[in-house]
């Protein structure tokens, strides 16, 4: 079946399934596919759809959905749980961020174009299929191969309807650090959590370590997390399981500065993740292979460090830093 002719007001009550849906041709003849996750329960509920894999290079998000998909049987769940373990499959067979397709960041394309490239029919199918019909909707990401970010979830920090129901979500979740983005209009265009605002649905994201691989500590973290969103949308019986969270941070999701690197070279931080920076602090420097500093790095602002590439390699227009300003209330 084509993803196109999927509904997921039409998935029928009490079935847990694994199926791939067609989404393009490929030049061998084959098909890109999309592998579905889907759990319903006999009694109607929310629609909670969980998606990851949005990078090629973000392993935490799928290994959560396995574990959830594992964990939760149709009979004990109200409601439907739909989950999308790896969106962009092109991405993810090569290992990287961007589609070897057609070269393109999914997460900076949605709402997508059915009629576009692979990127694009990926990102409509993304905004149409999934976070249309969804009561919440939550897109797992981390730092992928190149950056460290601390394991966290993001949530409108907004005076409304979907203010309020993010909020509580994202406390329900709980990771280590809970971000509210008191101006979601700021929040990348393309990406899902964007895209959510836009058209005012209850939408969440995640970011962790990345490097490449999974930490356990966050894949505990997150499937946890999955778990307790469905417990506290009445989708699962039981309490939620409480999980430290040490950092809730409300900012507007300004940079703080210019942190892509204008030159190649080797980077060295000088700070590290979550601590608390001040204005005009130096941050870092790129060096040539003498240790000569060929560019330097200050924070704009006040603000906790939560992004950090990883990989000490750098090249013209790389990411570095990250820092999250506004208030900090620590646990």
């Amino acid at each position: 079946m084509h993803i196109e002719d999927f509904q997921i007001a039409d998935l029928p009550r009490g079935r847990k399934a694994f199926e791939w849906y067609d989404v393009a041709p490929r030049p061998d003849g084959s098909q890109w596919r999309l592998p579905l996750l889907t759990i319903t329960g006999q009694e109607d509920g929310p629609v909670f759809v969980v998606i990851a894999g949005i990078h090629g290079d973000e392993y935490e998000g799928p290994e959560t959905i396995a574990r959830v998909y594992q964990q939760v049987q149709a009979e004990e769940i109200r409601g439907k749980l739909v989950m999308v373990p790896f969106f962009n499959l092109p991405a993810y067979e090569s290992g990287t961020r961007n589609s070897p397709v057609d070269g393109l960041n999914l997460a900076r394309v949605m709402p997508g174009d059915p009629a576009g490239s692979i990127s694009y029919r990926l990102g409509h199918y993304v905004t149409e299929k999934f976070i249309m019909p969804s009561d919440l909707f939550l897109d797992i990401h981390s730092g992928g191969v190149a950056l460290n970010i601390c394991t966290s979830i993001y949530y409108y920090h907004t005076e409304n309807e979907i203010g309020s129901k993010t909020r509580a979500a994202a406390e329900a979740f709980a990771a280590p650090v809970v971000v509210g983005n008191t101006n979601p209009e700021t929040a990348v265009y393309g990406c899902s959590f964007r895209t959510c605002w836009d058209r005012n649905k209850a939408g969440l994201f995640t970011e962790a370590h990345g490097a490449g691989r999974t930490l356990p500590q966050e894949i505990d973290c997150f499937t946890t997390g999955v778990l307790n969103l469905l417990k506290h949308l009445g989708m699962l019986p039981g309490e939620i399981v409480k999980q430290k969270v040490t950092h809730r941070l409300v900012t507007d999701l300004r940079p703080g500065g210019d942190f892509s690197a204008n030159v190649a070279g080797f980077f060295r931080p000088e700070v590290r993740m979550l601590e608390r920076v001040t204005t005009g602090q130096r941050l870092g420097v790129i060096q040539d292979f003498s240790g000569a500093s060929l560019q330097e790095f200050h924070a704009g602002r006040d603000g906790y460090i939560t992004l950090l590439r990883g990989v000490p390699r750098v090249s013209v227009g790389d990411s570095l830093f990250g820092i999250t300003d506004g208030d900090s209330f620590l646990a």
